[in-house]
């Protein structure tokens, strides 16, 4: 899995590039045909925004949070994703 990370209004340092690529590894048990993972984060006054955008074969999910906390923030947008994740592959096992 390909993993993006950009900043906007802000710079990423190797200590949340780090954390960040820790906790989507936990989202390749969820679904195995991840092929690209794009994480944009904005800085908008003091809030940070996340947004994840997941690429699956054929396709696309999208998950963000926003908050006053940088780490929250991510952690609320890749449990968002996981949820997404799983229930893409539930449905997939009921058809």
């Amino acid at each position: 899995m390909n993993i993006k990370i950009t900043g906007k209004h802000l710079e990423i340092s190797p200590e949340i590039k780090n954390f960040i690529d820790e906790s989507l590894k936990n989202i390749e048990k969820f679904e195995r045909n991840i092929i690209d993972c794009e994480v944009l984060i904005e800085l908008n006054g003091r809030r940070y925004k996340v947004e994840i955008d997941v690429d699956v074969k054929k396709h696309r999910f999208v998950s963000s949070d926003e908050s006053y906390d940088l780490m929250t923030s991510i952690d609320k947008a890749i449990d968002k994703m996981k949820t997404q994740l799983k229930k893409f592959e539930e449905k997939k096992h009921v058809r």
